[in-house]
C-alpha cells in the first residue's frame, strides 16, 4: 500500500472518528451527569434518575465507543 494513501485514509479516519466521538460523548456526558444531579438531589426520584442514565447509557454508548475506536485506530495507523 502506498505510504501517502495510508496517511491519508488515518487522517479521514481520525476526523471521522472525533465528529462521532465529540456530539455523542457530550450528549451522552450531560444526560449522564444530569441524571446523577437528580439523584443527588431528589433522592425519592432514583428510578426515573437511573432510568435516564441507562438510556442515555444504552443510545449513546455504541456511538461513544465506535467513535472512539475509530480515533484509537486512526492514531495506531498514523504512528506506523
Amino acid at each position: 500500500m502506498n505510504e501517502r494513501n495510508s496517511g491519508a485514509g488515518a487522517a479521514a479516519l481520525l476526523i471521522l472518528g472525533l465528529v462521532v466521538l465529540i456530539p455523542s460523548g457530550l450528549c451522552t456526558g450531560f444526560l449522564g451527569i444530569g441524571a446523577l444531579a437528580d439523584a443527588v438531589v431528589h433522592p425519592a426520584n432514583l428510578g426515573g434518575s437511573m432510568s435516564v442514565l441507562a438510556m442515555a447509557l444504552v443510545v449513546g454508548g455504541p456511538f461513544v465507543a465506535l467513535g472512539a475506536v475509530m480515533v484509537w485506530i486512526a492514531v495506531r495507523r498514523m504512528r506506523r
